[in-house]
């Protein structure tokens, strides 16, 4: 199959309703950062059915992934952690357009089930900055924390200052 034909499929395969493969694996950083693991697509669906679309659903407002699924390679070159869900398939970074990154995670804390929400690159009385990080797995811990920017330290809960 053509290179080009295989882009085409890879950029139309739907993990929901309003998300596909190719926003869930985008990376800005230059390194592939394809899968074609069923394990791995199978764990985007489960984040895109149970956080994601759930999201996009009460906002009614595009959501914007800013990060998916990371290789190995591209999870080294942005500094990620050894053991992020993110190379598992199991988590997403993004915001919702028109809306503060602490009234997404808010929602999300009081309406949803999740593995891990973190409230990340915050700074303090700045509602729009920052990202939610969600994942969503087979053991989920609801667990919640608060990273503000420029610090490498997580805090336990969604708080607004340090």
């Amino acid at each position: 199959m053509p290179h080009q034909i295989k882009d085409l499929i890879r950029n139309v395969h739907r993990l929901s309703t309003h998300f596909t493969l190719d926003e869930l694996t985008k990376t800005s950083c230059g390194l592939p950062n394809n899968t074609t693991s069923p394990v791995i697509v199978s764990n985007l669906q489960a984040v895109c059915a149970n956080i994601l679309e759930p999201v996009r659903a009460h906002y009614k407002k595009p959501v914007i992934i800013h990060s998916g699924y990371r290789s190995p390679a591209v999870n080294t070159a942005i500094g990620g952690s050894k053991t992020s869900q993110h190379c598992r398939g199991e988590a997403a970074d993004f915001h919702v357009t028109g809306h503060s990154v602490y009234e997404v995670v808010n929602w999300i804390s009081e309406n949803l089930d999740f593995d891990q929400l973190i409230l990340e690159n915050f700074v303090p009385n700045i509602m729009n900055s920052g990202w939610v990080h969600c994942s969503y797995s087979k053991r989920n811990r609801n667990q919640e924390m608060t990273k503000f920017k420029g610090s490498g330290k997580y805090y336990p809960g969604i708080i607004l200052h340090k």
